[in-house]
């Protein structure tokens, strides 16, 4: 695809960047390639392709959710933060 010298003045000006004559030159090129390159993958048939979430296949192995055992009421008896059975925290919040 092929950009003007007035699409890329106009890009620019759009983009809120301030570009010498070099500088829009060089964007130009750039920006040509770029799209030279999307248009070379669209060009590519991914029709039978399946869609995936991962580069790598993988499988996620999860544990059964099963109840166990805390530490309960009785294992905080002995610590600094509780009191008649209630936690007692810092305050976080003035």
């Amino acid at each position: 695809m092929q950009f003007s010298h007035d699409d890329m003045t106009k890009l620019a000006r759009l983009s809120r960047l301030h570009l010498n004559e070099a500088e829009l030159g060089a964007r130009q090129k750039d920006l040509e390639q770029i799209l030279g390159y999307v248009q070379t993958l669209q060009a590519i048939d991914i029709s039978q392709t399946k869609p995936m979430t991962h580069a790598v296949p993988m499988e996620l192995h999860l544990r059964a959710d099963e109840p166990k055992p805390g530490i309960g009421r009785e294992g905080l008896l002995g610590s600094a933060g509780y009191e008649d059975g209630l936690i007692k925290v810092p305050k976080i919040i003035e």
